[in-house]
């Protein structure tokens, strides 16, 4: 598995991945109107402003196997004074799940906040009804801490929880 800093160029591959999951890991949480069709503008939209506009304390990573997208991490660097650097965005394509994508690419994301913001936590927000994804992060060490509605990209309201390792060099064993 190669790992590498996303580009602008990579905007639409990025945004691609993103629907690709949602559709497939919120189909039961999301509108499902909005995933099937306005999700792929909101996105590209997002990805494109996102890549075009880089700054210091935001890295996006995208795994690959020859050449191949796998999944890919957006990390927001030392985003909240108490829990530390945000996991944005987390996402192993459907047909690469299991294959312990998602796990390097939070080992990625924790080393950078290592690297960058030593002493401060990860986190990220997971929705409430994603029990798998849950499940994945627990037995990676993370911490459920709070529970908060937000509202969704598709402008409903859902239960989330704030997932956190006080130490992102858990992930890294």
């Amino acid at each position: 598995m190669d790992f590498r800093d996303a580009t602008a160029a990579d905007a639409p591959l990025v945004a691609a991945m993103h629907v690709e999951s949602w559709r497939r890991a919120y189909a039961h949480i999301l509108d499902p109107a909005w995933l099937a069709g306005p999700i792929e503008a909101e996105r590209l939209g997002l990805w494109t402003e996102r890549l075009a506009t880089p700054v210091p304390d935001r890295r996006i990573v995208i795994a690959e196997r020859d050449g191949a997208p796998l999944g890919f991490v957006c990390v927001a660097g030392g985003d909240d004074p108490r829990w530390g650097t945000l996991v944005d965005n987390l996402h192993a394509l459907p047909a690469a799940r299991g294959a312990g994508i998602g796990s390097a690419l939070l080992a990625r994301a924790a080393q950078w906040a290592l690297e960058g913001w030593p002493g401060q936590g990860l986190y990220l927000w997971c929705y409430t009804e994603n029990l798998a994804a849950r499940g994945f992060y627990a037995h990676r060490g993370g911490v459920e801490v709070e529970d908060v509605e937000k509202a969704g990209p598709d402008g409903r309201a859902y239960p989330e929880k704030r997932i956190a390792w006080p130490d992102p060099a858990t992930l890294l064993r």
